[in-house]
């Protein structure tokens, strides 16, 4: 081989390196917000239901869910005792994640 081939053979790999490396950073990014959605969707269903809320579990649950939810109630009423900002902050989490990939899409071609 060619020194210019070896020098296009270098720059090639290290294109692909930091594609990959992107790609599993947008990955990793996806799905922490992925699951922090899940999060936040198990953390309404268990508000419904009566349960003792001074369990481990449901502590910690509310420890990871209410700083975000609290965002979104500030600015968000409740409407006859029913509480939307969980949905709000599902799709504000789901817009991020589209838009995160779309950003990402840019930036890998």
């Amino acid at each position: 081989m060619r020194f210019p081939d070896l020098v296009l053979l270098r720059i090639q790999w290290g294109k692909m390196l930091a594609s990959n490396s992107l790609y599993y950073i947008y990955l990793i990014i996806h799905w922490v917000i992925s699951l922090y959605s899940w999060i936040i969707f198990l953390w309404a269903i268990m508000s419904w239901l009566p349960i003792n809320f001074s369990s481990k579990f449901l502590y910690w649950l509310n420890w990871i869910v209410e700083p975000f939810i609290d965002i979104f109630r500030r600015f968000i009423p409740t409407f006859a005792g029913i509480d939307f900002s969980p949905i709000i902050a599902i799709l504000v989490l789901q817009f991020a994640n589209r838009g995160l990939a779309l950003i990402f899409v840019q930036l890998l071609q």
